[in-house]
């Protein structure tokens, strides 16, 4: 009797283990592609940017476009496109009107905890940036037209939930540290 029950419980968890494995590893090792779109926090004040008496568009439409390789169940490398938002503001003083448009081209070490369908990750990178501020005021007559470029750190954290083999869906949220713009974007990757 014990000898029947014995392979009667070897013989079931031999028929389960495939279907634990596919479970368990969820992993796809190569490349994936990415495009999110979501909000932008600016984390500066109007008087930081125009002076005193000055109103800034602290939230704004953000995206991101990026593409990597899953090198390991645990790291990825990134290469992204950051669209970081247009950012309106406004002084009193000397009645200023303007734009500031921020975007980022950057690169990231992923660290990936894989949980069945699901991926928890942080991200962390080098990024370059691009600030465009365009103003004008009323006593001025050639408008402002300034551009200007930072090397900077990019962080953040996410998580996705792998509903397919090759599809999964994300939410993130990440920083770029000198500009100051915090983004919360959710989007679609695609594995190959």
């Amino acid at each position: 009797m014990k000898t029947i029950a014995t392979v009667t419980l070897v013989a079931a968890a031999l028929g389960c283990a495939p279907a634990l494995a596919q479970q368990m590893t969820p992993f796809n090792q190569g490349w994936y592609f990415g495009a999110g779109i979501g909000q932008g926090h600016l984390g500066v004040s109007g008087q930081d940017l125009v002076g005193q008496d000055a109103t800034v568009d602290n939230t704004e439409t953000t995206y991101t476009i990026r593409t990597g390789w899953r090198i390991h169940q645990f790291f990825a490398i990134e290469v992204g496109y950051y669209d970081l938002g247009k950012y309106a503001f406004h002084s009193a003083v000397g009645n200023i009107d303007g734009q500031a448009k921020a975007k980022s081209v950057g690169a990231s070490l992923v660290g990936i905890l894989p949980m069945n369908q699901f991926d928890l990750y942080g991200r962390i990178g080098y990024a370059r940036t691009e600030l465009k501020v365009n103003a004008s005021a009323p006593l001025h007559t050639t408008p402002l037209n300034e551009k200007d470029h930072q090397n900077e750190t990019i962080y953040g954290v996410g998580g996705r939930w792998n509903f397919s083999r090759n599809w999964g869906v994300f939410a993130e949220w990440f920083k770029n540290d000198k500009i100051k713009v915090d983004s919360y974007v959710g989007g679609i990757d695609f594995r190959f």
